[in-house]
């Protein structure tokens, strides 16, 4: 499959292009700055592309079997509306070249924590209210996926980090998670990547972590 990975160089986007090449896929790493991305390989082509710019979305987009989405502001206090014109962009850069299938990195605050236990709902409402700005645009990010006629997938993690792969992770719809245990960035990527790859879970949202 060819795969266009947004926000390549970011902790979940970094994974998930070398997930991806490990599973034998082209990947389109579609990057502001294409000298940030330190992977070499055959199958690797990277691209330069804003998000904010629809042309550039729509360029690196031809030809390709998926979409998925990792991008993130520089400052979580502040992220400004990054994530919402980004996905706008990429959900209408999808339409325009037949590319049916998005997978987007979204987080665990932007749902309502009904299936997490009564702490871990108190844990993500004190996060949520720390980055009330980052969890409204990441909303907006949702509806716009949810509005359109792709295959789409939103997936909900927890805090992420750069940790060992686990590989024990676990999904589904409001399912009971650790919302204050921390989920690999390898392990949401591989998740993703194993998304891409199904339409077993078209159109659903699903939480992720241990």
């Amino acid at each position: 499959m060819r795969l266009v990975v947004f926000g390549a160089t970011g902790g979940t986007g970094r994974q998930l292009v070398e997930r991806g090449l490990s599973r034998g896929h082209e990947i389109i790493a579609a990057v502001r700055r294409p000298e940030a991305v330190t992977t070499r390989h055959d199958q690797l082509r990277v691209m330069k592309c804003n998000v904010l710019d629809p042309a550039a979305v729509r360029s690196v987009l031809s030809g390709a079997d998926a979409a998925l989405c990792a991008i993130g502001p520089a400052n979580n206090r502040n992220p400004g509306t990054l994530i919402s014109e980004g996905v706008a962009n990429i959900v209408q850069g999808c339409s325009n070249q037949g590319v049916k299938r998005f997978v987007f990195e979204s987080g665990l605050m932007v749902g309502d924590g009904s299936g997490l236990s009564l702490l871990g709902r108190l844990g993500v409402s004190i996060f949520r209210a720390i980055n009330r700005k980052l969890c409204e645009d990441k909303r907006i990010a949702e509806a716009t996926i949810q509005k359109s006629g792709l295959d789409w997938v939103i997936v909900r993690p927890p805090t992420l980090a750069d940790l060992p792969a686990s590989g024990d992770y676990k999904f589904g719809t409001n399912i009971r998670l650790n919302a204050a245990k921390k989920l690999a960035h390898t392990d949401v990527a591989d998740f993703m990547i194993k998304l891409a790859m199904s339409t077993e879970h078209n159109r659903t949202v699903l939480d992720v972590g241990h």
